[in-house]
């Protein structure tokens, strides 16, 4: 009985050195984050790119994306909001179903200094309508599958945003994404393209559940993107 004992208290000794440790090294991870205002979650991945250039970053059962491939399809993105002249702290809604290619467009918008409103697929209606007026986008970008349901949402619009269809056929009469962000450069960006975008500026948007009304828009900061992604990985190894 006392070796049983013995035995259970050197795992639980054992588990909480363990989870001390991670704890340790989740907080080494995000300590760095401030000294490098300059450096947002897309830096990150192109330094991953360099480092692990055909390693699986991002996995769907529909396609992946390498680190390489993630950073490229970012970068794409990142240059069609700068040829359409968003501007820092300009909004682009985004109604997409979870994809790899659905991180790829706000990490690159956001890079640039755009802030990406990420839109809950499940809203119809005069719900989805609000999500994208209280945000007052100037482009909002519609995965094909939701095509119908944001059409039908469109007409109750008070903001006139333009529309960019990804994926769909060939005759759509909306511009189509996923085809005009072919047209630019996959390179890595040079410091003129960052615009100085910091930490410290607004990457994203989130709505909460609208439970005691409709859907408020919070903010996320590039400095928040990399807590939460440092930590976990941290916690992680």
């Amino acid at each position: 009985m006392a070796l049983i004992e013995t035995q259970r208290s050197t795992s639980a000794s054992s588990g909480n050195e363990s989870a001390l440790r991670d704890w340790v090294r989740a907080l080494e991870s995000t300590a760095s984050i401030s000294g490098q205002p300059q450096r947002l979650l897309l830096d990150v991945i192109e330094e991953l790119a360099a480092a692990r250039a055909e390693a699986p970053a991002l996995l769907s059962p529909q396609e992946s994306l390498t680190y390489r491939s993630l950073a490229a399809r970012a970068n794409r993105y990142a240059r069609w909001a700068l040829a359409q002249n968003l501007a820092c702290g300009e909004t682009v809604a985004l109604m997409m179903p979870n994809r790899p290619e659905y991180m790829a467009i706000w990490l690159g918008i956001g890079r640039v200094g755009g802030v990406v409103a990420l839109i809950n697929t499940n809203l119809r209606g005069p719900a989805l309508a609000h999500c994208i007026d209280v945000v007052s986008p100037k482009h909002v970008i519609v995965a094909a599958e939701y095509a119908a349901e944001f059409s039908c949402a469109c007409v109750q619009l008070s903001a006139r945003p333009k529309i960019w269809l990804h994926g769909g056929g060939a005759d759509d009469e909306v511009p189509r994404i996923d085809r005009e962000v072919e047209r630019h450069s996959a390179a890595q960006l040079t410091s003129a393209e960052h615009r100085g975008v910091s930490i410290a500026d607004r990457a994203l948007l989130i709505y909460t559940s609208g439970t005691t009304g409709l859907p408020k828009a919070a903010n996320v900061s590039h400095q928040r993107l990399l807590q939460w992604s440092f930590w976990f990985g941290g916690l992680m190894n």
